[in-house]
C-alpha cells in the first residue's frame, strides 16, 4: 500500500555529508537476523524448517474482485509450505464506518474462512503510528504535532494578516554569470549540466534547465540550493514551477534541510487524470509546468537550506522556475485539547478565541484526496476578527500553535501519547476481532518520522525514547487485553540503535534511544533493515528476551537476498521464521522463495 524504496536526498561538497536513507521496508535495506556474527561472504547455508513461515498481504477488502485474486494466493501459498499470512487493510481502522460496512465485514469473514480451512495462522496490522491514514480517516486532529512560536500576524481590516519572515534571493533565476546562477549556495555543474534558459520559462525571463546530467556526473546529480535566513519555529512553504521533458532519474525531490539534519524531504507531483500525484522518480517524464509546494518548519534554526533536484538522473531534461518561500503558520493546523493554539499582543494581553478573534480550523485538513490524507497545496485559512475585538487595526501580535508534517509522497505519523489514540487503538483490536478472528496483532510501529513535539510529550517525557517507550507499552497492553491475549508483533526499527532508535531521526525531537524500555519480552520482533546490521539487531532483541522473525524478500533477487541475510547473520540460529515480504504485490517468487529458504519442493 504504502511501502516503497526511499533514499535520502544527499547533498555533496562541504554544504552536506553524503548518506544513505533508513528506507521503508526497501529491497536494499531489507533484513533478517539472528543472535550471531556474520559469516563471511559466500558462506554456504541450507534452508531449514522456519516455525513460522509467513507472507505478507495488503489488500482491499471492499473490492469483492479481490476475494478470488486472495484465494489464490493463500491456496498457493499453503501448498508451498507457508503456515501464515501478515494482513493489512488500512480500513481495519474504519471499516465499520464504511458505507460498505457489510461488505467488507463479508470479505473478512471469507478471508479468515480461508485460511483457516488452509492451515494458515492469519495475524492483522494495527495500530499504524508512522503511516498513520487509518487513525486519521476518524480525526485528522490526531496527527502529530509541531510548533509554531510566535508567528508575526498584524489586523488589516477584519483579518490577521501574516507577516512574510523569508525570502528567496533570485526566485527567478534571472541574475547569472553565463550558466551560474547567483545568489545559490549549491547548484551542479554549471554549463555542463545545469544551464540558464531564456526561451524556455514560466515567468520573467529566465529559468534554470537541467540536461545531460549522467554525463556530467556519474551519480546523475542535478540540484540547486540556496541557504534562507528564516525565523525559529515557523511553518514555511516553498514553492517552485517545474516542467519536464523524458525525464529519467531515481529521485525527484524538495528538501529543506539544517545541516544534515532534514526537515524535510518530499516528493513531486505530477498529472493523474484530473488530480496530482506524488512520485519519488521519474521515467520517461514529460509534464508541462506544474507548480510544487512543499511545507517545513523551521525549528530553532535561524537559517536552512532548501532546493530541489534529481538524484540518479538517467535522461531527459527539466526546468525549474519561479522559487518562493513564505510563511504559512495555519496551514494544516491542528486543533485539540492538547494543542492550544494563542494570540498574544506586544504588551502580553492574551487574546480570546471567539471573541477576539473567530475560531481558526482549517477545513481541508486530511481530506486532501479522501479521508486521512493531507497536502500542501491548499490555501491556509485565514484568522478573521469579530466585531468588538480589543486587536485593533494594524495591530501586531503573536501566533502559536501547531501544524503536522508530511514526508515524502503523502505521509503523516499519528500523535504518540493523546489519550483519543489509544482509545482508537482499542477500537480497531475489537473490530478486528470481530471481523477477522485474528490469530495475532501485528504492531505497525515502522519509520515514525514525527514526534516529540507536543505539550504533553515534552512535560511527561526527557526524550522521545521515553515517549516511544511508553506508547509501545500501552499499545501492547491494549492489543493483549482486547485481544484476548493472542500473540502481538512489531516491526524492529523503532527499537532497534542500530536502526532508527537514535538521534536525529527526520523529524522526531531529540533522541529515539531507549524506546525499545517499553518493550514487552513477550512481543515478537519482525527484524529488518540494513543487512549489514541485521545480526547485531537481532543478537540486541534477543538479549532482551524478544523472539524474532526475519522479514525478507523485498521485491529482489530470492537467492541473493537468502545468501546476503544468511551471511550477514551467521544463518539466524534463533530466529523463529521469516515472511515472505513484497512492498509491489509481486508473489512471483512465492514458491522460489518457499525452496530457497524451507526446501519446499
Amino acid at each position: 500500500m504504502f511501502k516503497k524504496t526511499f533514499v535520502l536526498c544527499l547533498l555533496s561538497l562541504s554544504l552536506l555529508a553524503l548518506a544513505p536513507a533508513e528506507g521503508a521496508h526497501s529491497s536494499t535495506l531489507a533484513g533478517p537476523g539472528a543472535a550471531a556474527q556474520a559469516q563471511p561472504a559466500g558462506a554456504a547455508h541450507a534452508p531449514r524448517n522456519w516455525e513460522k513461515r509467513w507472507l505478507y498481504l495488503s489488500a482491499n477488502l471492499v473490492l469483492d474482485e479481490n476475494m478470488p485474486k486472495i484465494e489464490a494466493l493463500l491456496r498457493r501459498s499453503s501448498a508451498a509450505g507457508y503456515n501464515g499470512v501478515l494482513f493489512s487493510d488500512v480500513k481495519t481502522l474504519s471499516w465499520w464506518k464504511l458505507p460498505e460496512a457489510a461488505g467488507w465485514k463479508a470479505n473478512a469473514g471469507r478471508l479468515r474462512a480461508m485460511t483457516k480451512d488452509l492451515g494458515l495462522e492469519l495475524v492483522v496490522c494495527v495500530f499504524p503510528f508512522g503511516y498513520a491514514e487509518g487513525f486519521l480517516a476518524n480525526d485528522p486532529n490526531l496527527a502529530a504535532g509541531v510548533p509554531v512560536k510566535g508567528a508575526e500576524l498584524r489586523r488589516l481590516g477584519d483579518t490577521l494578516v501574516v507577516e512574510q519572515a523569508a525570502v528567496v534571493a533570485n526566485g527567478s533565476f534571472h541574475e547569472h554569470r553565463g550558466d551560474r546562477v547567483v545568489g545559490f549556495d549549491l547548484q551542479d555543474n554549471p554549463g555542463k549540466a545545469s544551464f540558464i534558459d531564456t526561451l524556455v520559462h514560466k515567468d520573467g525571463n529566465a529559468s534554470i534547465r537541467f540536461e545531460g546530467v549522467r554525463a556530467a556526473d556519474k551519480h546523475g546529480l542535478g540540484r540547486v540550493f540556496q541557504r534562507v535566513a528564516v525565523r525559529p519555529w515557523q511553518q514555511y512553504r516553498i514553492r517552485v514551477w517545474m516542467k519536464t521533458e523524458h525525464l529519467s532519474a531515481d529521485i525527484l525531490q524538495i528538501i529543506a534541510l539544517d545541516n544534515n539534519f532534514p526537515l524535510q524531504y518530499q516528493d513531486v507531483v505530477v498529472p493523474s487524470g484530473s488530480d496530482l500525484k506524488p512520485i519519488s522518480g521519474a521515467k520517461d517524464l514529460t509534464t508541462d509546468w506544474i507548480e510544487q509546494e512543499v511545507c517545513f518548519n523551521s525549528l530553532a534554526n535561524t537559517s536552512v537550506m532548501i532546493g530541489f533536484g534529481v538524484w540518479g538522473c538517467k535522461g531527459g531534461r527539466i526546468w525549474w522556475d519561479d522559487l518562493r518561500i513564505e510563511t504559512v503558520p495555519t496551514l494544516n493546523l491542528l486543533r485539540r485539547p492538547a494543542l492550544p493554539l494563542t494570540i498574544v499582543a506586544a504588551d502580553g494581553t492574551v487574546y480570546e478565541e471567539g471573541k477576539d478573534f473567530n475560531r481558526v480550523v482549517d477545513p481541508r485538513l486530511g481530506v486532501s484526496i479522501w479521508p486521512g490524507t493531507f497536502d500542501t497545496r491548499h490555501e491556509p485559512p485565514a484568522i478573521t476578527v469579530p466585531a468588538g475585538s480589543r486587536i485593533k487595526e494594524g495591530e501586531r501580535v503573536r501566533l502559536s500553535c501547531f501544524h503536522t508534517a508530511i514526508f515524502y509522497g503523502n505521509q503523516v505519523a499519528a500523535t504518540l501519547d493523546d489519550p483519543a489514540i489509544f482509545d482508537l487503538c482499542a477500537e480497531e483490536v475489537r473490530r478486528a476481532k470481530e471481523a477477522l478472528s485474528p490469530d495475532g496483532y501485528f504492531m505497525s510501529h515502522d519509520e515514525i518520522r514525527c514526534a516529540g513535539w507536543e505539550p504533553l510529550e515534552t512535560k511527561a517525557f526527557r526524550t522521545s525514547g521515553q515517549l516511544f517507550a511508553y506508547n509501545i507499552r500501552q499499545c501492547y497492553e491494549i492489543a493483549s487485553r482486547e485481544g484476548g491475549g493472542k500473540p502481538v508483533y512489531v516491526w524492529s526499527d523503532m527499537y532497534d540503535p542500530n536502526h532508527n532508535a537514535r538521534a536525529g531521526y527526520y523529524l522526531v525531537n531529540n533522541t529515539i534511544a531507549h524506546s525499545w524500555d517499553g518493550l514487552d519480552p513477550r512481543v515478537v520482533v519482525m527484524k529488518w533493515g540494513t543487512p549489514e546490521l541485521t545480526g547485531k539487531g537481532l543478537t540486541f532483541f534477543e538479549g532482551l528476551g524478544n523472539r524474532c522473525m526475519l522479514a525478507a524478500y523485498y521485491d529482489e533477487d530470492v537467492k541473493k537476498n537468502f545468501t546476503i541475510l544468511m551471511n550477514a547473520t551467521g544463518g539466524a540460529p534463533g530466529a523463529l521464521g521469516v515472511m515472505y515480504t513484497t512492498w509491489e504485490n509481486d508473489y512471483s517468487n512465492l514458491e522460489k522463495f518457499a525452496k530457497t529458504w524451507w526446501g519446499a519442493p
